[in-house]
């Protein structure tokens, strides 16, 4: 695989879809911009962590579709795991001896794997799409979400493993809420602060991209 992969993401077709490089190495996380926000966000009413997490949501969701129930679910309940994750219990020192006591457990959100809603994903010659798609810095797990055309997609499904990918089938009973999600999600997304010096957000000034009109 190529030390810089750009994936195409967001749309149904690629002529309408945002693109972003990943490096192999480097996983992308809530934190790595650009975003293709439409405006800039107010960042003085997105003061708190939370309100910027909203903020974030809301825009994949808006990549999702207004109708698509499966997508809108998948992200409810991936953000609500984030927040699930820091608050627990064993999350706690941890999350303290990484940020030298100066950062509140909220402050590592933004660590978290970022989800690319309708993702193009390479997979030989050609590209196969994933409902979401996560880059881990070593591979892709792609997301197949409940619905009629799964039965459709299995020889596709079998290409992502074939191209050394992780493809985790979600039903409905797992986009119930945060618990139920996170019994699904790979081991590897669950202690996502560990390796950084500091957290990051991704509202600052070079990350914050704006899509042209279309």
């Amino acid at each position: 695989m190529a030390e810089a992969i750009t994936v195409f993401y967001g749309a149904a077709t690629r002529d309408d879809a945002q693109a972003i490089t990943l490096r192999r190495g480097a996983p992308l996380r809530l934190s790595d911009g650009p975003y293709p926000f439409a405006e800039t966000p107010d960042l003085i009413r997105l003061a708190a962590t939370a309100a910027r997490l909203d903020f974030l949501r809301e825009h994949l969701r808006s990549l999702c579709g207004l109708w698509a129930k499966p997508p809108l679910q998948f992200l409810d309940a991936y953000f609500a795991w984030i927040g699930a994750t820091l608050a627990a219990a064993p999350a706690q020192p941890a999350l303290t001896d990484a940020g030298h006591g100066l950062f509140a457990p909220e402050d590592w959100s933004f660590a978290a794997l970022r989800p690319l809603p309708s993702a193009l994903l390479p997979a030989g010659d050609d590209a196969i799409r994933a409902d979401f798609a996560f880059w881990t810095g070593a591979s892709f797990v792609a997301v197949e979400l409940p619905g009629e055309r799964r039965a459709q997609r299995r020889d596709e499904l079998v290409r992502f493993g074939t191209a050394g990918m992780t493809v985790l089938e979600l039903a409905p009973a797992d986009l119930a809420d945060a618990a139920a999600l996170g019994a699904k999600l790979p081991a590897a997304f669950g202690e996502f602060w560990r390796g950084l010096a500091l957290p990051r957000s991704p509202f600052g000034t070079r990350d914050l991209a704006i899509a042209p009109a279309r």
